[in-house]
């Protein structure tokens, strides 16, 4: 596996937790191009994150929802 997608993964996660976000899974997977003209291998990154959403206006805000908890 070529390390400059390792690397981009790592890149992607650091972003995520530079923004707040709490990265809880990844999966990477690297796999020969289903065209059959191109011989270039793809790659495809799926990441699981996840954040607590902030309680800024409260019950009687304009964002409040009847399926909140708490």
């Amino acid at each position: 596996m070529n390390d400059d997608v390792l690397d981009e993964q790592r890149e992607l996660v650091s972003l995520l937790e530079d923004a707040g976000w709490d990265v809880t899974e990844t999966e990477l997977s690297v796999y020969e191009s289903p065209w059959e003209n191109d011989d270039s291998p793809e790659a495809t990154v799926t990441l699981t994150a996840r954040k607590l959403l902030g309680d800024d206006d409260g019950e009687d805000g304009d964002d409040a929802s009847e399926f909140r908890i708490g």
